[in-house]
C-alpha cells in the first residue's frame, strides 16, 4: 500500500496539471480585482488576464523577480505594511513572516487565515514525505523566529503531530543537552547546522552524535544532503536511519519539495496551491520535467490571498532526478545545485560553489568544505582556472600536492571547469551554525 499523507501526491502528474490550468483563471480574476499593483502589472505587460485559460498562453507572461518584490515595498504605508503586491487586507493578515536576508534586504510576505492553513497543508505532506511521524519527537534546531524556516516550519510539524521540541536559537550546548535530557527521534535544522553539530557535538558534550538519540537526521536552507559522500557523512556520525533533505521558499510557501525513502530527489508536493515551472534562467524558455533536465525554478500561487506571486524566479538551479519513483508518488523529483546569484561561468559552463564542494568530497583527504575567491562582487565569467580554497582532513597523510592535483582533476572531469586550489587550516573554512557562504570577494 502506498504510503502518502495526501491522495493528489499519487495522481497522475498530467492529472494535477490539469487542476492547475483550471485554478490559475480565478487567480488572475483575484489579481485584477483585487489589485491595483497587478492591474497596472498586467498592463505594463500588455496582458488580459481573462484571455488566459492554458498553462501554454500562461507560459507567454514576463516573470516576476526578488528585485519585484522589492521594489514593492520601498514605500510601505499602515494600508499595505507589505508592499504593493499586498493583495488581502491588512485587516486580513494572519501571519508577517520574513527572507532572511542573506541575497540583499529583507523581503516580508504575508498569510491570511486561509493562507496559513494552505501553507500547513502543503508543509504536512512534505515532512510526512521525510519520514516524520505523529509519535516522533523532533527536535527542531532552527531558531523560533519570523523567517521561513522558524515558526512556520514548528507550526506545521505540530500540526503533523509530531511533539516538537522548539530548542533552536539555544547555544550549542543548550542544543545538545535538551537532546540528552528529551531524547529526541528527529534532529530537524539546516544543512549546514548538521555539519556543524556533527563535528562539535562530541567537544561541547562529550558525547558523539552516534550517541545520541535523533536517528532521522533531517535538513534543508541549502544543497549538500543529496550528495552521496555528504549523506553517507551524516549517516556514518548520526548512525542515523534516514538522512533526508527539504526544501522551500519563503515567498512562496516554506517547504514544497521533500525526499521520499528512496532518497533519490525532493518531491514536490505544493499540487493544487502552487503551480511550478523550470526554465533556462539565460533565456526564460520553459523546459519539460524530465529526468536529466536542469534549469531555474519559477512558482506561481493558485490560490494565495496576502502576498501571491505571478510566475516569480525563485533563484534555486535544480537538475530533475526523476519523473516516477517506487514510493508511489508522481510530481517531478530534483535535487537542488545552488543558487543562480551564486552561479560563475567558466568560459561557457556554469559552476556552483555547491557543486564543487560537492564534487571535491569526493577526494580522499579532503574535507568536504570550499571557499571560491573571487576578484570582486560583479566578477562572474572567467577564462583562468576560478581560485578556491580547500582543507585537508585532520590525521590525512596525503601530502598538499596530492590533494591539489586530484582535486583539479575531479573537478575538471565531472564540471568541465579548471580550479586553483589553495590548501588553508580547516578551522579558516568553518561550517556556520546555520547558512555557510561559498564564496568571498578578495580583492
Amino acid at each position: 500500500m502506498v504510503d502518502v499523507y495526501d491522495l493528489i501526491e499519487i495522481e497522475p502528474w498530467e492529472e494535477v496539471l490539469v487542476k492547475h490550468e483550471r485554478l490559475l483563471p480565478n487567480q488572475l480574476e483575484y489579481l485584477t480585482e483585487q489589485s491595483a499593483y497587478y492591474r497596472r502589472l498586467f498592463e505594463e505587460w500588455d496582458v488580459r488576464p481573462a484571455t488566459i485559460d492554458t498553462l501554454d498562453e500562461f507560459t507567454e507572461l514576463p516573470f516576476m523577480t526578488k528585485q519585484d518584490e522589492r521594489d514593492s515595498q520601498v514605500s510601505q504605508t499602515p494600508a499595505k505594511p507589505l508592499g504593493e503586491h499586498q493583495t488581502a487586507p491588512t485587516s486580513a493578515l494572519n501571519r508577517v513572516i520574513s527572507s532572511s536576508g542573506t541575497t540583499g534586504k529583507p523581503t516580508y510576505f504575508g498569510l491570511t487565515s486561509q493562507d496559513r492553513r494552505d501553507w500547513n497543508t502543503v508543509q504536512e505532506r512534505a515532512f510526512y514525505t521525510t519520514g516524520v511521524r505523529s509519535a516522533d519527537i523532533v527536535l527542531f534546531g532552527a531558531g523560533q523566529t519570523m523567517i521561513t524556516g522558524g515558526t512556520p516550519y514548528f507550526e506545521s510539524l505540530t500540526k503533523l503531530g509530531a511533539n516538537v521540541v522548539p530548542a533552536g536559537g539555544e547555544s550549542t550546548d543548550r542544543l545538545l543537552s535538551v537532546a540528552t535530557d528529551i531524547h529526541p527521534d528527529v534532529l530537524w535544522t539546516t544543512t549546514s547546522h548538521i555539519r556543524y553539530l556533527s563535528e562539535q557535538a562530541e567537544e561541547v558534550c562529550g558525547i558523539s552524535p552516534a550517541d545520541l538519540p535523533m536517528t532521522k537526521v533531517i535538513g534543508g536552507g541549502g544543497p549538500g544532503i543529496s550528495n552521496p559522500e555528504i549523506r553517507s557523512e551524516f549517516y556514518d556520525a548520526w548512525d542515523a536511519s534516514l538522512v533526508r533533505e527539504a526544501m522551500g521558499l519563503g515567498d512562496v510557501v516554506g517547504c514544497m519539495w521533500a525526499e521520499c525513502e528512496e532518497e533519490s530527489g525532493m518531491h514536490f508536493h505544493a499540487q493544487g496551491y502552487v503551480h511550478v515551472e523550470l526554465i533556462n534562467p539565460e533565456t526564460g524558455d520553459t523546459r519539460p520535467f524530465e529526468e536529466g533536465a536542469e534549469g531555474e525554478l519559477v512558482y506561481t500561487h493558485l490560490r494565495r490571498e496576502a502576498t501571491p506571486l505571478v510566475r516569480f524566479r525563485s533563484g534555486d538551479y535544480a537538475r530533475v532526478t526523476g519523473t516516477d519513483c517506487d514510493c508511489g508518488r508522481t510530481s517531478p523529483k530534483i535535487h537542488c545545485i545552488g543558487r543562480t546569484d551564486e552561479m560563475l561561468i567558466y568560459k561557457g559552463m556554469n559552476v556552483f560553489p555547491s557543486a564543487v564542494r560537492d564534487v571535491i568530497s569526493e577526494v580522499e583527504g579532503v574535507a568536504p568544505r570550499v571557499r571560491m575567491i573571487v576578484p570582486d562582487e560583479k566578477k562572474v565569467h572567467f577564462e583562468n582556472p576560478i581560485s578556491i580554497e580547500i582543507a585537508s582532513e585532520p590525521g590525512t597523510s596525503r601530502t598538499e600536492s596530492e590533494l591539489i592535483n586530484e582535486v583539479v582533476d575531479v573537478v575538471r572531469g565531472q564540471l568541465k571547469v579548471r580550479v586553483d586550489p589553495t590548501v588553508v587550516d580547516i578551522d579558516e573554512l568553518p561550517t556556520d551554525e546555520y547558512k555557510t557562504d561559498l564564496i568571498e570577494v578578495r580583492n
